[in-house]
């Protein structure tokens, strides 16, 4: 069994927290605070809910860097990440591994159609790959499309992180 056969819908988190575009950067930044999460989705609106960006905790400190203050006021559609990097939610597992690699990302956004069915980031792929230790023979192998090296650097950063930080 290797990452490939596992559908990314078995890891995904269904939970995604999302924000209208008119919401502000406050109002992400609160959410995350209040749900302990790294990134909310942007949506439309409430009634379609159709995702179209993403605010992580990079984008905040940013923002709060490069901007003003006020700029905390400004609508979420004017500072978040655009477009969203997604997934269909029948990408397997080394699909979304590849994708993050590539893209330099932590997390994807994971659609059926255009409905948002979920998340995954990179800490949901290491908890599966420290739930089965055979696939961790599949990441290290000579074979495996993404260098050695930078899988190692993650693993030992996602080792690290989980180990002294819950």
């Amino acid at each position: 069994m290797g990452l490939e056969s596992i559908g990314i819908s078995e890891i995904v988190n269904e939970n995604v927290k999302v924000i209208d575009q008119e919401q502000n950067i406050f109002d992400a930044s609160k959410v995350m605070i209040d749900n302990n999460i790294g990134s909310v989705v942007v949506i439309d609106n409430n009634e379609s809910k159709n995702p179209i960006g993403i605010i992580t905790e990079r984008d905040i400190v940013r923002i709060v860097s490069a901007f003003s203050l006020s700029d905390l006021e400004v609508p979420a559609r004017k500072l978040m990440s655009n477009p969203l990097i997604t997934l269909s939610k029948n990408a397997s597992v080394l699909d979304a591994m590849k994708l993050m690699y590539e893209r330099k990302i932590r997390r994807v956004i994971i659609l059926e159609g255009n409905m948002l069915v979920g998340i995954v980031t990179e800490h949901d792929i290491f908890k599966l790959l420290m739930g089965n230790k055979e696939l961790i023979t599949t990441v290290i192998a000579s074979d495996f499309p993404i260098p050695q090296k930078d899988v190692y650097e993650d693993f030992s950063r996602l080792w690290f992180s989980n180990s002294f930080y819950k």
